[in-house]
């Protein structure tokens, strides 16, 4: 990561009154705190003292903001923090409560309580009352079902009132909700909801989109069939789409509320008993469910909307988001402080995109989220929303999931209106909540985040977990617990991949995978993400669905999906894709836009579909998305990756010559490519390695893995310590991807080897040995790594390099037994014998020297008979 200031501008664009300083709920809460004796703060309406307080003293602050707010603890806790260790902390220990009664305790009876508006003008809402008796209805049919704690309630809905119904139902009686939205295909809401072995399957019929109805009662038949359990099937008519004969169902959403005593007694739970789980996913693997629990995900939702935001019963709470999104979860919370709550089904961009702000205006909304592309479509638009529009009641914009860029923040006070606060703000999908936001009493700086929220211990630190001073750009690291951190990862028992997710780099410090900068006035600028998980407006996609939707599509022969983020705070994601016959046409271009929203859902369709003569992958097969991405922000290529790690230079040098383009750089690149000799293979690999590979394999052979520092890596590469970690999270990361490096060069020079010599067992052994043996001799810092190293590995990274090493060890076993069978060899235990040459001509790396005695040719034809010697030659 590069340093340096990342300061916007020094002058507020936006400033509260003393009348909102001094009548917000956050203020309040710094005096109420005086009042009680649990802190004197030298001034209540500074909202960062009260932040910094609140950092030092987590377990102060969360235990006053439950007693503020009034939560209604059937059992208190016995202790608030247990422990101050990361993971592992344990909040409110002996606490029992339960979420669903939070939510619903607020709100007159007849006031509205949810509003559902589509795009194509319908619109209806039910009252707290109202709310209040179908939650209590459908949990007392489930409840006659025999679903209890710690079952799971599923739901494939659009947004809808009936899913905020059935999670609170769910919630009441203690079992555990995800759902995903009706846009995702059956294989990949399976993909979710198909982990969880579900108890209840709530579908509904349809959805809106563009003022059309997308039928989805073929998509619940698959769903249901590819379910791993018989759950109960509940049906809900939703997007104006009827159910059929066709339709799975069990029950109706109609009958569930009639025939059933209502619970009307929440079921008490311990703090941190898992009440949803929300899916994210990266570039590889199934999607990775993050349980949150009831205590912690309250207590985040208190703070969020109640402080920082303001939210409370006089608010009409409207956020633009899907039931995939992480804001559906946090905007329902809403109903914690009374507050009427606006779910939207459909686009926001039809029939016009002034089509929020129109809604807006109907409904009174005081406090409204959006995304920074909605600000910018806008913008692009030529909306007036300001100018048309009555938007008096408008008291905040929200703003999550993407970067803000100063032009937004520009724009909405030029056409909006210049005195709205404009709140950017950020967190995740990991907390269900936010790390940095706006507050009532801090003032916006265009391009920036007012500050640190509260409960959350910020910082920023290098890569040796130093702290960095205001103005110097690192990463986003929390050095203190937070309730609302997951409890747990779902199909984790052993919590490892949790700890790979937050505290691989800095055990026991959270490190999010921001790059951030703290500014001298304490506002924060989110550079983008340090990793390759694609995140389209705070929505984190799996690349992996978007090539498995490309694979129904026999015209597609490769494809590379990556999501860059821009210098203004925009977010490109381009599809670089390889047809047959290299065609570039506009029907190919839509029939894979229609694959990708068919087959996962219209937020993973890309911005832009490239045809590439072809595309290039390492030698394992993986597709080079970390380093696409780098290029086309601009870094150099000898940076990120290297013409020996793939398996088509060409290919490579076709996404240079693009990502050169695209930035504006006309330089051509010097390459230095392997010949079939293994010398010249030696210093192809060894010039070519990227700077970091080149220096770990240098400085790992010398001191080993625990003895080599970053700070080493980074003096003998030559590059600064962030630049390190530009590139890679971990030290570990470094070691894996060498020795893969390593490993492959052995697989792929000796299969290279074998099928260049004569087809007999004698040959293609002794062919295969030579090869090991040379490249033991001469890649000996290499083999050295590899040989010594492999115990450093964490132990999903030892099974990957051992799966790949095994490659070699089951060609040398394959010829062995050939050879056996065509009586070449006479080995009684080929097994063995394999395992012994091989480790025999790994061996020679750790002693041979260019300068010894024996000179090479002797060297290679002594081992060579021993190696004929083990297996029997006749």
């Amino acid at each position: 990561m590069e340093r340096g200031c990342a300061t916007v501008t020094v002058e507020a664009a936006w400033l509260p009154t003393d009348a909102q300083i001094d009548s917000s709920r956050v203020v309040d809460f710094a005096r109420w705190l005086g009042t009680e004796g649990i802190v004197d703060l030298s001034d209540p309406r500074d909202f960062r003292e009260l932040q910094a307080w609140s950092a030092a003293e987590p377990a102060l602050f969360w235990e006053a903001v439950a007693h503020y707010f009034g939560v209604d603890f059937a059992t208190e806790a016995t202790e608030v923090l247990s422990s101050s260790e990361m993971p592992g902390a344990r909040w409110f220990q002996g606490a029992t409560l339960n979420f669903a009664r939070e939510m619903l305790k607020h709100g007159a009876a007849e006031r509205e309580a949810v509003i559902l508006v589509r795009d194509d003008g319908h619109r209806e809402s039910i009252t707290f009352g109202q709310l209040r008796d179908q939650v209590a209805a459908v949990a007392g049919a489930l409840a006659d079902r025999g679903i209890g704690q710690g079952d799971r309630v599923v739901a494939y809905l659009p947004n809808c009132i009936e899913g905020v119904v059935a999670f609170l139902a769910s919630a009441t009686l203690g079992a555990v909700w995800s759902q995903t939205g009706m846009d995702y295909a059956p294989t990949a809401a399976m993909d979710r909801l198909g982990q969880l072995d579900p108890t209840v399957f709530i579908a509904g019929t349809g959805y809106l989109f563009k003022g059309e109805q997308q039928d989805r009662r073929e998509a619940v038949a698959e769903l249901r069939v590819l379910l791993p359990v018989d759950a109960l099937v509940v049906s809900v008519e939703t997007g104006g789409v009827d159910r059929d004969d066709t339709t799975p169902c069990d029950v109706t959403w109609e009958q569930l509320q009639r025939f059933s005593k209502p619970v009307t007694a929440p079921v008490d739970v311990p703090f941190d008993h898992p009440l949803w789980v929300l899916f994210t996913s990266g570039t590889t693997g199934r999607p990775k469910g993050i349980v949150h629990g009831h205590g912690g995900a309250l207590l985040e939702q208190l703070v969020s909307p109640g402080f920082h935001m303001g939210v409370d019963e006089a608010d009409v709470f409207f956020w633009f988001t899907t039931p995939n999104w992480m804001m559906w979860n946090a905007q329902i919370c809403g109903l914690l402080h009374g507050a009427t709550i606006v779910l939207f089904d459909g686009s926001p961009t039809h029939p016009d995109t002034g089509l929020l702000w129109r809604v807006a205006q109907d409904l009174g909304v005081t406090v409204f989220g959006t995304s920074p592309g909605y600000l910018q479509a806008c913008a692009r638009d030529g909306l007036e929303p300001g100018r048309e529009l009555d938007l008096s009641a408008l008291e905040l914009i929200g703003v999550t999931g993407s970067v803000l860029p100063a032009s937004s923040n520009r724009w909405v006070r030029d056409h909006v209106r210049s005195d709205l606060q404009v709140g950017s703000m950020s967190g995740g999908t990991d907390i269900v909540g936010i790390f940095v936001a706006s507050a009532p009493n801090l003032p916006v700086y265009d391009g920036e985040i007012s500050g640190t929220a509260l409960g959350v211990a910020l910082e920023v630190w290098d890569e040796r977990g130093n702290r960095l001073p205001a103005g110097q750009t690192g990463e986003m690291v929390i050095t203190r617990p937070m309730p609302s951190m997951p409890i747990a990862f779902w199909d984790d028992p052993e919590g490892e991949r949790y700890r790979d997710a937050y505290f691989d780099v800095f055990p026991g410090v959270w490190r999010h995978g921001d790059a951030i900068t703290i500014t001298e006035r304490g506002t924060i600028v989110i550079h983008g993400r340090t990793d390759s998980t694609l995140n389209r407006n705070g929505v984190r996609l799996g690349s992996a669905e978007i090539y498995e939707a490309l694979e129904s599509l026999p015209e597609v022969l490769d494809s590379l999906v990556v999501g860059v983020e821009l210098a203004e705070g925009g977010y490109w994601m381009p599809l670089f894709v390889v047809t047959d016959g290299g065609r570039d046409d506009a029907a190919l271009r839509t029939r894979i836009v229609e694959t990708i929203a068919g087959r996962t859902s219209r937020r993973h369709v890309p911005d832009e579909i490239i045809v590439a003569p072809a595309l290039p992958r390492t030698r394992t097969g993986k597709r080079l998305e970390v380093p696409v991405k780098r290029m086309l922000q601009g870094t150099s290529p000898r940076r990120v990756t290297s013409t020996g790690a793939v398996d088509d230079v060409d290919a490579l040098q076709w996404l240079i010559d693009f990502a050169r383009k695209r930035n504006g750089d006309s330089a051509t690149a010097t390459t230095v490519l392997p010949t079939d000799t293994y010398e010249d293979w030696r210093i192809y690999h060894e010039q070519d390695l990227p700077r970091v590979l080149a220096a770990a394999l240098d400085v790992f052979a010398e001191k080993g893995y625990h003895g080599t520092t970053t700070r080493q890596l980074a003096d003998r590469s030559g590059l600064s310590v962030p630049g390190i970690y530009h590139h890679y999270k971990s030290k570990q990361d470094i070691l894996f991807d060498l020795m893969m490096v390593i490993v492959d060069e052995l697989v792929e020079r000796s299969r290279f080897a074998v099928a260049q010599a004569d087809d007999d067992p004698r040959a293609q052994f002794d062919a295969l040995v030579s090869s090991m043996l040379l490249f033991h001799v001469y890649r000996r810092k290499g083999a050295i790594v590899s040989t010594s190293e492999l115990r450093s590995l964490e132990s999903g990274n030892r099974r990957k390099y051992l799966d790949r090493r095994d490659e070699l060890q089951a060609l040398l076993d394959q010829i062995i037994e050939r050879g056996v069978e065509d009586g070449v060899f006479r080995t009684p235990y080929p097994g063995d014998a394999g395992r012994a040459i091989a480790s025999m001509c790994a061996g020679v790396a750790t002693w041979y020297r260019p300068d010894a005695p024996l000179s090479f040719d002797p060297l290679l034809d002594r081992y060579l008979s021993i190696a004929e010697a083990i297996v029997g030659l006749r």
